[in-house]
């Protein structure tokens, strides 16, 4: 689709904004409390886009400045935790919402996502 990484990184940055957009408008003309399902929905997939591909972006900009020729090993383990961290963010989100966060399901998460990552790095 795109040839180098200069334009994976440009369409990353544009999806990037366009979420952020999208998230922006959400809190700032919807009343939480009288939003529809329909906005709520649209609310936790713009937080779920926007901390994707932000955290890509920061995740590949750190690994390449760490070693600059692995572009396409960096992209998809940037990914990887992008896509962990952001569905924490999305769950934690969601579990405020409902009032159902606590410091001990908050902490089941993130070591649920840490094994998740550690399973997928094992080298079998």
């Amino acid at each position: 689709m795109f040839k180098t990484a200069k334009q994976q990184i440009a369409f990353i940055g544009i999806a990037v904004a366009l979420a952020a957009f999208s998230l922006a408008s959400i809190v700032n003309f919807s009343d939480p409390y009288a939003a529809s399902r329909l906005t709520l929905v649209f609310f936790y997939l713009s937080l779920f886009l926007f901390s994707l591909g932000a955290l890509t972006l920061v995740g590949i900009l750190f690994r390449h400045w760490l070693s600059p020729k692995l572009f396409l090993i960096n992209l998809s383990a940037s990914f990887r935790q992008a896509l962990l961290i952001s569905l924490l963010v999305t769950a934690t989100f969601g579990l405020l919402a409902a009032k159902l966060l606590f410091w001990w399901v908050e902490a089941s998460l993130i070591l649920f996502f840490l094994s998740i990552e550690a399973l997928l790095n094992l080298k079998i």
